[in-house]
């Protein structure tokens, strides 16, 4: 049996989505486990939910606390599988270190994939914390016992300060369907109005720039469509608006309803504050669905984002401020949009369409069956 885990929901995280459609499609015995953090009494066939309720924002000493009780929780499940456990791909240090301590403990036969979304210690780059050093040991401790190391950019890389014991695999965060009809032009998402229509669908933080984001369509300078959770206040600003013209909010959503969303835009909003230096190394979703749906990216400078984006000429890039991004929009034609979006098109067709396809044939699978 293959274990996948990762502290989220699952339903919302489309990276873990696609290797559990690969499982149920080659019939391969799985579990996964998840974080019900909102306390939504989530389910769904072959998982199981640590029914911790808790935020995805909080800090400090609370959110140690809840961490260790989800790794607690982790290394329970896997002991009470550890008869049938092959192999245990976990996303993230939370979910890798348990099983990879489990491993060391208990299981020197199963083999541990660490799957890098982000690299956790970089979350506490501006302190010098007893909470950051516990980190850095443990990163250290899931490097060396891990069999594989896959992470989202070869970009990646430069984060991680530990020798691999092998070369790490390269999966980017790549949509992977079969069909498109789901994308459909809805009346519901126009608006009456020349005005160029942004979209941006994810978390709610001010890490994503969102607050600018939130000034440009109160002030009349786009339309946006808007879909998420996340912090409150930006939340509830959105709730504030949904009385303007310009401005459509649909809360949260299934991921492709979200993609929906997106492809009614003109142009897909993506901007990751290089102040947190995993967002400097980030390999956002938004990039590769962007191409998917044939729309150029907005996304700020000092990230990996700015050089695919500059030397593929697929979006636009500004700094971190109002004034900046207002700028390069009023300076934005729809044709220059258009062709920008038919070029991402083209990266698609040519490139990504098939990576994760050929990744699963190529390599997962040869993973699976040592």
């Amino acid at each position: 049996m293959i274990i996948i885990t990762r502290s989220n929901g699952i339903y919302s995280s489309p990276r873990i989505e696609k290797y559990i459609d690969f499982f149920e499609k080659e019939k391969i015995k799985y579990l996964a486990i998840g974080w019900d953090r909102k306390g939504e009494n989530l389910y769904r066939e072959n998982t199981i939910y640590f029914r911790k309720k808790t935020g995805y924002n909080i800090g400090g000493f609370e959110a140690s606390y809840y961490r260790i009780l989800w790794m607690l929780f982790l290394m329970k499940t896997f002991y009470r599988y550890r008869k049938d456990i092959k192999m245990i791909h976990a996303f993230d240090l939370d979910a890798a270190y348990p099983a990879t301590l489990f491993k060391f403990l208990f299981h020197r036969k199963i083999k541990t994939i660490f799957d890098v979304c982000d690299w956790f210690s970089s979350n506490f780059d501006k302190e010098k914390s007893l909470i950051k050093r516990i980190f850095k040991i443990m990163e250290k401790f899931t490097i060396k016992y891990s069999d594989e190391v896959i992470i989202c950019e070869p970009e990646r890389i430069r984060q991680i300060p530990y020798k691999l014991n092998k070369p790490e695999l390269i999966v980017p965060n790549t949509p992977a369907f079969t069909s498109y009809d789901f994308l459909q032009k809805d009346e519901k998402f126009q608006f009456n109005n020349p005005l160029l229509v942004l979209s941006y669908v994810g978390g709610f933080s001010k890490s994503r720039l969102l607050d600018e984001l939130l000034d440009l369509v109160q002030k009349s300078k786009i339309n946006l469509l808007i879909a998420g959770f996340g912090e409150k206040d930006i939340e509830n600003r959105c709730i504030q608006l949904q009385s303007l013209p310009n401005f459509k909010y649909f809360g949260k959503v299934k991921y492709l309803d979200g993609l929906n969303i997106m492809y009614n835009s003109d142009l897909i909003y993506a901007m990751y504050s290089s102040k947190n230096s995993n967002n400097i190394y980030a390999a956002p979703n938004k990039y590769y669905e962007a191409m998917l749906l044939g729309k150029p990216i907005l996304t700020n400078k000092g990230t990996i984002l700015t050089e695919k984006i500059i030397n593929n000429g697929i979006g636009y890039v500004v700094s971190e401020n109002y004034e900046d991004i207002q700028l390069v929009l009023s300076s934005i034609s729809l044709k220059d949009v258009r062709t920008k979006g038919n070029k991402a098109k083209e990266m698609w067709n040519k490139t990504y369409n098939k990576y994760f396809e050929n990744f699963i044939k190529n390599k997962y699978v040869n993973l699976i069956s040592k």
